[in-house]
């Protein structure tokens, strides 16, 4: 085989498996965020509507990008368990603030003690829906 064909095959190759794992990082926010919430917290429901209300406000607030980053690296590491401290600290930090997030944004804590909750939408990191804030001295 020629050096030229062996290098090409080889960048050929490459090229396809850098994709090829870039696909299988992706994944639809839409779809991703809403399935890690039912395996972070449990059995609950939650309308289409307000699932992407959720999702997209999720997005603007970290941007696009970001969240991208950080679902990759969580399948990355959910699927090999590879990670460094660095991966491993980003991935923890993001499903804390994906549980915050969820619990301050909607009527869930409200709703927990029920088995199987419908929860809505209220609005992305509301400061007065979170039910554990004291108001102390606030006047």
């Amino acid at each position: 085989m020629k050096r030229r064909t062996l290098l090409f095959s080889s960048a050929a190759a490459l090229g396809l498996v850098a994709v090829g794992s870039g696909a299988w990082v992706y994944e639809d926010r839409q779809v991703f965020i809403p399935q890690l919430l039912q395996r972070l917290v449990g059995n609950f429901q939650m309308g289409p509507e307000d699932q992407r209300k959720f999702v997209d406000a999720m997005a603007n607030h970290y941007g696009s990008e970001k969240l991208t980053a950080l679902m990759g690296l969580y399948k990355i590491r959910q699927e090999t368990g590879v990670g460094t401290p660095y991966t491993d600290l980003r991935v923890d930090n993001f499903e804390r603030r994906l549980l915050t997030d969820f619990m301050v944004s909607t009527d869930y804590l409200r709703q927990q003690n029920k088995t199987n909750p419908k929860v809505s939408f209220l609005g992305y990191r509301l400061p007065c829906s979170n039910p554990y804030a004291l108001f102390d001295g606030l006047a």
